[in-house]
């Protein structure tokens, strides 16, 4: 194994499907559900986003077969956004389909602001013919509280993230308060108008503040964190009462997940050196 993957490997499962299945096992036997996600983003090539496609697929086949408590986690970019939105469209909507019938839920990813407009688009189409989908919305965007909007008043189902990508302060909000305080408002919004969403956070005070907002509202709630990050935290929450999943990720196109995981909190760089050199 190479320095990078070997650092890479705090977030990331392994590279074949079969070591995200068996990470996921791991994770339910300690009453944990997964999310899979096959790595890879920003196809230029139809036939890429087909060979996409079809490994997306197969992790369905592989969730069905092996019993395992998982969803799956897909990027509109890898099937096919920056080709054409219908061409993207139409390829998600034979992931869903298929989840459908497997009765398996199907998160879809939101990148960088070039990709949300598109991207909320594709899902609200969905979502008018499967209801076993659910989207990413990034707390960072200062569009986000109107797109929440139009989710919620379409039974949309949301996954409320603070956002990993960089953004030019005209459309996102960029210091960690800032982000912080609209994720919260964006949160209180949620309890407000979502019957069920989750809350994928690691962040202490916003956590402690859905457990509370939940002790009135009484909502479907479930809290979603990455592989690798707060393990202690997620057994914490279990033994509690509350549903955790971990975000797992496998494929060979780790680099750019790994450089948004750094990039995201300083503290996960400590992270990966503890994985690294055993410290």
């Amino acid at each position: 194994m190479s320095f990078l993957t070997r650092f890479a490997r705090q977030w990331i499962a392994g590279e074949t499907l079969d070591d995200a299945i068996a990470q996921a096992k791991k994770k339910n036997n300690a009453g944990i559900r997964a999310i899979i996600n096959f790595l890879g983003e920003h196809v230029k090539d139809e036939a890429e986003a087909d060979n996409n496609v079809e490994e997306n697929l197969r992790i369905l086949r592989a969730i069905e077969e092996s019993k395992t408590k998982a969803s799956l986690s897909i990027k509109p970019t890898q099937l096919g956004l920056d080709i054409d939105k219908n061409l993207c469209l139409s390829k998600v909507e034979k992931i869903v389909s298929t989840a459908s019938s497997k009765n398996i839920f199907v998160w879809i990813d939101m990148e960088n602001s070039p990709y949300a407009q598109g991207t909320v688009d594709i899902y609200l189409e969905i979502i008018k013919k499967h209801k076993n989908a659910g989207i990413a919305i990034q707390a960072n965007l200062k569009r986000s509280e109107s797109d929440i909007a139009r989710i919620a008043a379409s039974m949309g189902i949301i996954r409320l993230v603070k956002g990993a990508y960089s953004e030019k302060m005209e459309i996102a909000y960029t210091s960690r308060s800032d982000i912080t305080r609209n994720f919260s408002k964006l949160m209180a919004y949620l309890f407000y108008k979502s019957p069920f969403f989750a809350i994928a956070t690691h962040d202490d005070r916003l956590i402690n503040e859905a457990i509370e907002a939940n002790k009135t509202h009484q909502k479907r709630l479930e809290f979603q964190m990455l592989m690798g990050v707060r393990d202690e935290l997620k057994r914490k929450l279990v033994r509690e009462g509350f549903a955790v999943v971990d975000y797992i990720p496998y494929g060979k196109n780790w680099f750019p997940y790994t450089t948004r995981r750094v990039r995201e909190r300083k503290r996960n760089i400590l992270l990966i050196l503890r994985s690294v050199f055993d410290i």
